[in-house]
């Protein structure tokens, strides 16, 4: 038997799909006798360039050890299968069943998305409250007389012959 990394993105309106497709296409391996060593619901991401008018799919990886003919068979269900818009497998010399790089950038992604918003947060001005609004020192009401201006007089030099 050898092993495969299948990784298909399906459809951002049929994403709650994923899990499903991929519980489905593990027992396809397991029913053929094969093993599956790392099944990876991704979630979503941004697309590098829009497929079908979309900008985001949901990601999903399988690494699997089967036989030809579980490839084949999960091959053909791409095909009909609309949720699913774009499909690769490719052919491992070895089982890979550590995170993903894809896994691995997602979640720092997201950790430094939470940490961008946490500090946006902390640097939001609080609401003063009632305790604080009575501490706060008067602003002293300046005493000198205002400014007036008055008003310019302009004399026009006309030429006189």
């Amino acid at each position: 038997m050898k092993h495969y990394e299948i990784v298909f993105l399906v459809h951002p309106d049929q994403s709650d799909q994923t899990q499903s497709v991929l519980n489905k296409f593990s027992s396809i391996v397991t029913e053929s006798g094969g093993k599956v060593h790392r099944l990876e619901n991704i979630g979503r991401r941004k697309l590098a360039y829009p497929i079908h008018d979309q900008f985001k799919a949901s990601y999903a990886l399988l690494n699997v050890e089967c036989k030809k003919e579980a490839i084949s068979e999960i091959q053909s269900s791409f095909k009909f299968n609309d949720s699913i818009i774009r499909s690769l497998v490719l052919s491992k010399n070895k089982a890979e069943a550590d995170l993903s790089a894809l896994s691995r950038q997602t979640e720092e992604d997201e950790s430094e998305y939470s940490k961008e918003n946490d500090k946006t947060r902390e640097s939001k001005p609080k609401p003063l409250s009632a305790a604080t609004k009575e501490q706060e020192t008067p602003v002293k009401e300046s005493t000198e007389e205002p400014i007036t201006e008055e008003p310019i007089k302009v004399e026009s030099e006309s030429p006189t012959e």
